[in-house]
């Protein structure tokens, strides 16, 4: 009964005429009563078309939805969703991405969503690594590089130090703010001269 009363409030708030609205306001009173014996229920069952006025001018499977409203196969979706191609509603400001949907920031890539700082070459790289130049690096050996574009990818063997030098493992010093230079050793933090043998410098 709530749901006829916002109906005839809708149609009679509508900018139409009254002819019109007396019309659309008997075909809620008489939709409402087949409903209430079961004859509308069972119309609908079987798959019989419906005619949708204001302010539920949307059909969609037997029923009648407000204006935004979009049909999308066996579901409807409201006036902030999308309808994707296999018939499932995502937000606008999401992605389609086969039965799931990519929240912002992610893409999708061959039906599964993609954080964009790993989508390479059309590939989606593991996590923990990010898309430099062309192919995956690993986090350790990515350096951003100059303001923090024109990144970089160090050689297997090496790591980023500073976020923007390539340094041996085990060179970079200082909290990953320094790399010490091939005669020297890092000890705890900082660089300290290798002994004449070539041997750490470090003690205890």
């Amino acid at each position: 009964m709530s749901a006829l009363l916002d109906d005839i409030s809708r149609i009679t708030a509508s900018p139409i005429s009254r002819r019109e609205a007396f019309k659309l306001v008997g075909g809620a009173v008489g939709g409402a009563l087949l409903a209430y014996l079961g004859v509308g229920r069972a119309s609908r069952g079987l798959g019989a078309p419906v005619t949708c006025h204001p302010p539920r001018p949307v059909p969609c499977n037997g029923e009648c939805y407000p204006s935004g409203y979009t049909c999308c196969g066996p579901t409807v979706c409201d006036s902030d969703d999308q309808c994707c191609s296999n018939n499932h509603c995502c937000e606008r400001r999401q992605t389609c991405c086969g039965s799931t949907c990519c929240p912002s920031g992610q893409r999708c890539i061959r039906g599964n969503c993609c954080p964009s700082d790993q989508v390479c070459n059309g590939t989606c790289c593991p996590s923990g690594q990010r898309c430099i130049d062309g192919r995956c690096c690993p986090s350790a050996q990515s350096c951003s590089g100059f303001l923090g574009i024109f990144g970089h990818c160090c050689p297997s063997g090496q790591t980023c130090c500073n976020g923007r030098q390539c340094c041996p493992s085990g060179q970079c010093c200082n909290h990953g703010q320094r790399c010490c230079p091939p005669d020297e050793a890092c000890c705890g933090d900082r660089c300290v001269r290798r002994t004449p043998s070539g041997g750490s410098p470090c003690v205890g």
